[in-house]
């Protein structure tokens, strides 16, 4: 068969061009360090990169998570220590006013710390992050979750957060709480004299019942108090377990306390002028230390005999020793998942160097393997040139003379 001679060049450069190409391909593995520049190169491996790089930013991410975590809890924590040190105080103060040595000024005097150290309480309660979240707001982040407030004559805290725990994921299967809402710290103290108060739903009138608490607790028996407006200017209270502390025919003077039976409370607003309007006053299971230092600070301002002084701070610092236990639990908390973070940390680098490991020997360029091939390719394109040299060199006209 007849072979043209522009056949035999035009074989000759295709053949080059492809030896070249693999040439120029090694030489880029070899100078990136790359194996892996487009899917085509190996669809498998492609494949297998893809996967891994996605698994390396997703730890990245958890790391980053991590990070955050780390640095909400701890400003958790080293609030919960302020709150500590408040609780220290107000121990020591408690203390000195029970002392039968110090007059009149003198409990005025630590009435006014008391105070100064329930308005940081409040504050510390509200402690917001760097971004500006609210710490104990539960989901409500953007919310300032306790205000002073006042119904009628009773000065209170009112929490406008929610019962959310915010959680971070830190790995594929775990999560780590972040934030405590602040109800569970400063609202769920265990007290015998904590209190509930209701307003009957069939209720007409615009009148509302304040928080209550216990304001002798050197008379206070537990029991249920019922007040019942006959007018919007008169009402009867009844006392479910003293019936001598009943009352009958009362006139109603809105915003004033109500002392019955060891218990202070106010109403506020107009009942109904028919009467027929109901509220309640019963003995519950949790109150919050900002009522228990509020009550801890009327009873130095007010004019009261020593043995309900001595009652109510009796009474006072049994509640703080619960609210400075659960707020050890917290911190105990805290540092739990403090460690469980560095230990998830660790394993999530470790996972990362394993899986960039993997990713390396798909994807990266095995230099010493290219080089050898660059070798043998360019061997191989130095003969190919050599061996086409000597065919274009033969010519039948080399032998005519």
């Amino acid at each position: 068969m007849r072979v043209p001679t522009t056949q035999i060049y035009l074989q000759g450069v295709e053949a080059f061009s492809q030896q070249q190409a693999k040439l120029a391909k090694l030489q880029q593995q070899i100078s990136t360090g790359v194996r892996l520049t487009k899917p085509s190169d190996d669809p498998v491996a492609a494949t297998q990169v893809l996967g891994l790089e996605q698994t390396i930013q997703l730890q990245k991410q958890y790391q980053e998570n991590i990070s955050l975590a780390d640095s909400r809890l701890k400003l958790e924590e080293s609030t919960l220590v302020s709150i500590e040190n408040i609780t220290f105080r107000l121990k020591e103060l408690s203390i000195q006013a029970n002392s039968g040595v110090i007059n009149e000024d003198n409990r005025q005097a630590i009435a006014s710390e008391v105070k100064q150290r329930l308005e940081e309480l409040v504050s510390l309660a509200n402690t917001q992050d760097a971004n500006g979240d609210s710490l104990f707001a539960g989901y409500q982040g953007d919310t300032q979750p306790f205000a002073t407030k006042a119904t009628g004559s009773i000065a209170h805290v009112e929490y406008s957060g929610d019962q959310g725990s915010r959680s971070l994921q830190v790995s594929e299967s775990r999560q780590i709480q972040v934030t405590t809402p602040g109800s569970d710290i400063f609202l769920k103290l265990s007290s015998k004299t904590a209190l509930n108060e209701t307003s009957a739903t069939a209720n007409t009138g615009t009148g509302a019942i304040s928080p209550a608490h216990v304001f002798n607790a050197n008379t206070y028996v537990p029991s249920n108090l019922t007040i019942t407006f006959t007018s919007a200017t008169t009402y009867n209270v009844a006392d479910s377990a003293t019936p001598a502390n009943n009352i009958t025919g009362a006139t109603y003077t809105p915003d004033t306390d109500i002392d019955v039976g060891g218990v202070r409370f106010s109403i506020i607003g107009t009942p109904a002028a028919a009467g027929g309007d109901v509220f309640t006053v019963s003995a519950g299971q949790y109150k919050g230390i900002f009522e228990t230092v509020q009550v801890f600070s009327d009873t130095l301002t007010d004019s009261i005999d020593s043995e309900q002084r001595a009652a109510n701070l009796a009474d006072f610092q049994e509640d703080l020793d619960t609210f400075f236990n659960r707020v050890l639990e917290v911190r105990a908390s805290i540092g739990g998942r403090l460690n469980t973070l560095q230990s998830q940390m660790e394993s999530n680098e470790s996972n990362v160097i394993v899986t960039q490991a993997t990713l390396a020997t798909l994807r990266d360029t095995d230099i010493a393997e290219a080089i050898s091939q660059l070798t043998l390719e360019q061997a191989t394109l130095d003969a190919a040139l050599a061996v086409f040299s000597k065919i274009t060199s033969s010519s039948l006209f080399n032998y005519l003379k």
